[in-house]
């Protein structure tokens, strides 16, 4: 049978366990929103470069 101490120490274990995960969930959603963000930021770009250039075509051939 486990005592006080030892079930105290297995809780701290298994909160630090926790939180460490939860940390490293949260940096992989950060990472993900930047690599999201710097995508949109690019297709954003193109398009607007694509659209500069549409609008100042003269005529069409």
């Amino acid at each position: 049978m486990m005592t006080a101490e030892q079930i105290m120490a297995s809780h701290k274990a298994n909160l630090e366990t926790l939180f460490g995960l939860t940390g490293k969930a949260f940096e992989g959603m950060e990472k993900m929103v930047e690599l999201n963000l710097a995508a949109s930021k690019a297709v954003l770009a193109d398009v607007s470069a694509n659209s500069q250039a549409l609008l100042s075509v003269k005529d069409a051939q």
